[in-house]
C-alpha cells in the first residue's frame, strides 16, 4: 500500500511540476506581450505627437507664404506692370463670340 500511495504521490507531484511551469511559461509570455503592446502604443503616440507639430509647423509656413502672397499681388498696379515690360491687352486678342462657334458652345453660359 505504501508503494501505491509514493507512486500516486511521485506522479502526483510531477504534473503539479509540469502544470506550475506551464503556468508561468504563459505568464512570461503574456508580460512579454503586454511590454510588446505597451512599448508600440508608446511609440505610436510619439509618432503621432510629431506629426502633429510637423502639421502645426506646416501650417504656419504655409500662412506666411499666403501673407507674402497678399502682400506682393496688392503691389501690383498697372504701373508697375508696365515698368515690367507688360502690355494691356488689345482687344483684337482676344477670341470673339460668333455663330461659327456653334449653338451648344454659345448656350454655355447658361448652364
Amino acid at each position: 500500500m505504501t508503494k501505491a500511495i509514493t507512486n500516486t504521490y511521485n506522479v502526483a507531484h510531477e504534473y503539479s511540476i509540469q502544470i506550475t511551469s506551464a503556468l508561468f511559461a504563459t505568464c512570461m509570455l503574456l508580460v512579454v506581450l503586454y511590454a510588446i503592446n505597451v512599448y508600440v502604443v508608446i511609440s505610436r503616440t510619439i509618432s503621432l505627437q510629431h506629426t502633429e507639430s510637423q502639421v502645426t509647423t506646416m501650417g504656419s509656413q504655409v500662412a506666411q507664404l499666403d501673407a507674402q502672397y497678399l502682400k506682393l499681388s496688392g503691389n501690383i498696379t498697372p504701373v508697375a506692370l508696365k515698368s515690367h515690360g507688360f502690355n494691356q491687352g488689345q482687344a483684337s486678342m482676344y477670341i470673339t463670340r460668333t455663330d461659327s462657334l456653334g449653338r451648344v458652345a454659345l448656350s454655355a453660359h447658361e448652364l
